[in-house]
């Protein structure tokens, strides 16, 4: 499929540890250099395990050119993120994250986030100005959310309009999406 330069929107993944087992770490890496291979994407991971590393890795994200979507890798819990020692909720996220990622497309890769109040998510595009959020109101398996990632960033590169986006992508994968809890909030 032919896409537009315009459309390409490289990836910015902020991760942390998934488990204490760093001999056997899990990573979004793998999914991204799929992801480069297939179509081009850059794409660049950070490791947070502290509030200031992540606050120092979102300050280097902002500027990076032709970077469009911002991903959190980390365990989630209804309405935020865990880092090894620290939970960061949304109201606490927007505040870290400014205007500095308008017209973004906010991925929130861990369990249960978007498990909360549409007005709550609603309040968090308004803050940060996002194009767009998206994530799992469920607990979902690592793999079968890699594969679901796979396929949402693959997509993600050939739409503008984030509404046609979710509308062909929801029709496409219906029942991964049912059984991930998979959900999008637009701007």
């Amino acid at each position: 499929m032919a896409r537009a330069k315009e459309y390409i929107k490289h990836v910015a993944c902020l991760e942390s540890f998934w488990t204490y087992d760093v001999e056997n770490r899990l990573s979004m890496g793998p999914v991204l250099e799929l992801l480069g291979k297939t179509n081009g994407t850059r794409s660049v991971i950070l490791t947070c395990n502290t509030i200031d590393e992540f606050k120092f890795n979102l300050e280097i994200v902002k500027v990076m050119k032709g970077y469009r979507i911002l991903c959190f890798a980390f365990h989630g819990y209804p309405g935020g993120i865990h880092m090894p020692d620290l939970e960061i909720d949304m109201e606490r996220l927007a505040s870290f994250m400014g205007k500095n990622f308008r017209d973004w497309i906010i991925f929130f890769d861990g369990c249960r986030t978007l498990k909360v109040g549409k007005d709550r998510i609603l309040d968090f595009i308004s803050a940060t100005e996002a194009k767009m959020v998206i994530g799992y109101k469920r607990d979902v398996n690592w793999l079968d959310s890699a594969a679901l990632d796979l396929l949402i960033l693959y997509w993600l590169q050939f739409y503008k309009d984030m509404r046609k986006f979710w509308k062909r992508f929801r029709r496409a994968y219906r029942d991964m999406v049912g059984i991930s809890g998979l959900n999008v909030y637009h701007r």
